[in-house]
């Protein structure tokens, strides 16, 4: 029976590995991920309390008037709420355009998978699209309105441009391809902002050759170049609204530190619970954001204990098989997820313990994964935040699931 399987298996790499056969498979994964997640835009849209204030911050936009909500000028990045403001002009202030286009956006995000496993090779590549396209998340954020869908899109086809310039690191233009779109997600969720620095220096370190790593130097520096460039207009915006701390992007992030490990901190959402000083709530919108962040780092260093029990909270609430948040824990939705879950992050960790460390593909698939799961232990942790890298998990268990199949068949004893 293994080896029947095994037959079966080899007969799908050698058709997928035909290129016509190849691009249909892929743009019937399109479709179905397309068709699913429209009816998840239909039937079933939600929102977040973030969601009211990327509305509201749209809303403003279209109607000319000051980017600020809650009184706050800097409360959030402007990247989405431009996105929903096209929309609105369009069509007037109405969701379900913005859920259809997230729709084809989060459909776009299973072929951009389906490359990454294709550099493995082309039954991976589609393994990883189909898997993409089935994954619970990935469709669930599509019918929200929040920043996941379009940063996701825009991530994963970012990181396989890096794979490109990679492979030609004299090629300026894929360079510079790679940096506007990172930038345009940094607009998107700043807190992807430095995950640039260590994926560059992946690329310097794998390349082989003094020559390839000079080109590689030579592109990261085009590309920090240009990034700086491109995220320069925002910065300078808020440093002449406020006047300190010229590299900021949002004034959201002390708090968002201080809820996460002060002492009432539960690894989830607690701002709701914050009682403000007087002697912040007297402050302007910067000022409050630092004085957020003092309190924070001053806490940690008094409880580093804490901090460190925290962080493991928060990475088991990111990597959590099921929801936590109130008001999603359906027992029956949970043992869903569970099912599909567990298994996935199984052959993922199988995928990553057989790849070659020194692929390029790997450091591209795994240092993204380990940035957001340290950046959010040390900030709030929850499944919302590991949807961007889940197309890279989807990537390594493609890989640990063909690996496996592989190993299986081939040891079975003739029948």
């Amino acid at each position: 029976m293994l080896k029947r399987y095994g037959l079966i298996w080899k007969r799908f790499d050698l058709w997928a590995a035909d290129a016509t056969h190849y691009r249909r498979a892929v743009a019937g994964i399109f479709l179905l991920a397309l068709a699913i997640r429209v009816v998840a835009a239909i039937v079933h849209p939600y929102y977040l309390p973030d969601s009211a204030d990327y509305s509201a911050l749209a809303k403003a936009i279209v109607a000319g008037h000051a980017y600020e909500v809650h009184g706050q000028l800097a409360r959030r990045m402007p990247g989405y709420p431009v996105f929903m403001a096209g929309f609105y002009a369009l069509f007037g202030i109405q969701h379900l355009p913005i859920l259809l286009a997230q729709a084809v956006i989060s459909a776009l995000t299973t072929v951009f998978a389906a490359l990454l496993g294709r550099c493995v090779s082309p039954a991976t590549g589609l393994l990883s699209g189909a898997l993409t396209a089935l994954d619970p998340l990935g469709i669930g954020f599509s019918a929200s309105l929040l920043t996941e869908p379009l940063f996701t899109c825009l991530f994963i086809l970012s990181l396989y441009l890096l794979l490109q310039a990679m492979r030609r690191p004299e090629h300026g233009g894929i360079w510079l391809s790679f940096a506007v779109l990172w930038a345009i997600g940094v607009y998107i969720r700043a807190e992807v902002s430095l995950c640039l620095f260590p994926l560059l220096l992946w690329c310097v370190w794998v390349m082989p050759g003094r020559k390839a790593r000079i080109k590689s130097v030579m592109g990261g520096i085009l590309t920090l170049a240009v990034v700086f460039l491109c995220l320069l207009p925002w910065w300078v915006r808020n440093y002449r609204l406020f006047h300190q701390d010229f590299f900021r992007f949002t004034t959201m992030q002390g708090i968002s530190l201080y809820e996460s490990v002060y002492s009432g901190a539960t690894g989830g959402p607690r701002q709701s619970d914050l009682v403000i000083p007087p002697s912040i709530e007297r402050l302007n919108e910067s000022q409050r954001d630092l004085a957020w962040t003092h309190r924070a780092i001053a806490d940690m260093a008094r409880h580093p204990g804490r901090v460190i029990r925290l962080a493991f909270v928060k990475i088991a609430r990111t990597w959590s098989p099921w929801l936590h948040a109130k008001g999603y824990t359906n027992v029956w939705v949970n043992a869903a997820l569970t099912l599909w879950y567990v298994p996935l992050f199984i052959l993922a960790i199988i995928g990553m313990c057989r790849y070659p460390v020194r692929s390029p593909l790997f450091g591209v698939l795994l240092v993204p994964i380990v940035y957001f799961t340290l950046m959010h232990a040390v900030f709030l942790g929850s499944v919302r935040y590991r949807v961007p890298v889940m197309p890279l998990v989807v990537v390594f268990a493609a890989i640990g699931m063909a690996g496996t199949i592989r190993r299986i068949t081939d040891s079975a004893p003739a029948v």
